[in-house]
């Protein structure tokens, strides 16, 4: 990204990945960083919960089983993190992230 003249965008999508959440040297640095990592566990074909992804990434991958199912706690915390930094329940953040996913998606 910032070969392509995006350099803000570059952190952000470097530390996403699920295995970032098991690696200090790589997890989610700074707000923007966080939205970007929760948001991706929640998004596969459709909106789904943080359990409905990493299961169906487990399902796929089940080599990664034992990292997949390390990473699940730290997601989970990771968004409460997120809401509690909003002012906002976890249930109310991941309402918002599916009407964004869904406005998204013209629905």
């Amino acid at each position: 990204m910032a070969e392509r003249g995006f350099p803000e965008l570059a952190e952000l999508i470097a530390s996403h990945p699920i295995g970032c959440l098991l690696d200090p040297s790589r997890s989610p640095r700074g707000w923007a960083s966080v939205a970007v990592a929760v948001a991706d566990r929640h998004v596969a074909q459709a909106f789904v919960s943080i359990d409905e992804r990493i299961d169906d990434q487990a399902s796929r991958y089940p080599e990664f089983r034992t990292s997949l199912d390390a990473a699940r706690a730290r997601a989970h915390a990771m968004q409460a993190d997120l809401a509690t930094a909003a002012g906002l329940t976890v249930d109310e953040l991941e309402a918002r992230l599916r009407a964004a996913w869904d406005e998204g998606q013209g629905e």
